[in-house]
């Protein structure tokens, strides 16, 4: 008999496909709204201008994939916030870890790629109802190029954030999370402008003329490689771990 207490890729499977089950009806809603919003935008755009601008349109649609992906994510713990199912869920024979990733793969890596799919879809059905009723040429959207990847990638390390507030926020968890976001980008923006100000002096007095070389690269160098190292490698496995333990002290 395989130990509970051992990884599992049965389980883990069986876990996302319960998550899936589970939420699937209102997913497929949510997936039918948006179409359906996307659809509408072309064609009066089409009707409006005689063209159908893909590249309008995919960001529209890439900046639903994102407001939705957060929702998704943000809504991923509801069932341990609710005193009934929290107790069932935390007792289901699976480790700690083939729980939060299970959580984690649905929403994030599985999420993303079907959603731009998708999109990719939607964006054929909307280009061929413009070709059909307004005559417009038909365009394709592909989302598996260098941009689009790059898209995902940031979807990935910023969807961790709220994977966090999930579970860490009992209600309303999404607004939540956001508003800690703004408080710790103020508070950060507050301390790195006192940083400068007591290395550098005033504000108005930092300009390239007035830097020495050392102080140059610091700023459009030094900086910007830390944060891009920051962002990308340690953003996402940060906030991982972190929601490992709350949920350990969930189950505890």
């Amino acid at each position: 008999m395989e130990k509970i207490n051992q990884f599992s890729i049965q389980r883990l499977f069986l876990l996302i496909k319960r998550h899936s089950i589970m939420n699937m009806k209102t997913w497929l809603i949510g997936f039918g709204a948006l179409s359906g919003v996307i659809i509408v935008s072309a064609l009066l755009q089409s009707f409006a201008t005689g063209n159908f601008n893909i590249e309008s349109l995919s960001a529209t649609g890439i900046s639903f994939i994102f407001i939705a992906g957060y929702l998704i994510t943000s809504m991923a713990y509801n069932e341990i916030h609710t005193p009934a199912r929290g107790q069932f869920y935390l007792i289901l024979p699976a480790t700690t870890f083939e729980k939060l990733l299970s959580h984690w793969l649905l929403t994030s890596i599985v999420y993303v790629l079907v959603a731009h799919a998708l999109l990719s879809l939607v964006l054929i059905v909307a280009g061929l109802l413009s070709a059909l009723i307004f005559s417009t040429s038909m365009d394709f959207y592909n989302p598996f190029t260098e941009a689009g990847f790059k898209n995902m990638g940031v979807y990935l390390v910023t969807q961790s954030v709220f994977f966090l507030g999930a579970l860490y926020f009992r209600k309303n968890n999404m607004l939540k999370t956001l508003l800690s976001i703004f408080v710790i980008i103020v508070a950060l923006g507050t301390i790195a402008g006192l940083f400068g100000w007591i290395i550098l002096g005033e504000f108005n007095q930092i300009n390239e003329e007035n830097l020495p070389p050392q102080g140059l690269e610091l700023f459009t160098v030094i900086i910007p490689d830390i944060a891009k190292i920051l962002f990308w490698g340690l953003t996402a496995p940060f906030f991982l771990i972190v929601s490992y333990f709350k949920l350990k002290e969930r189950e505890v």
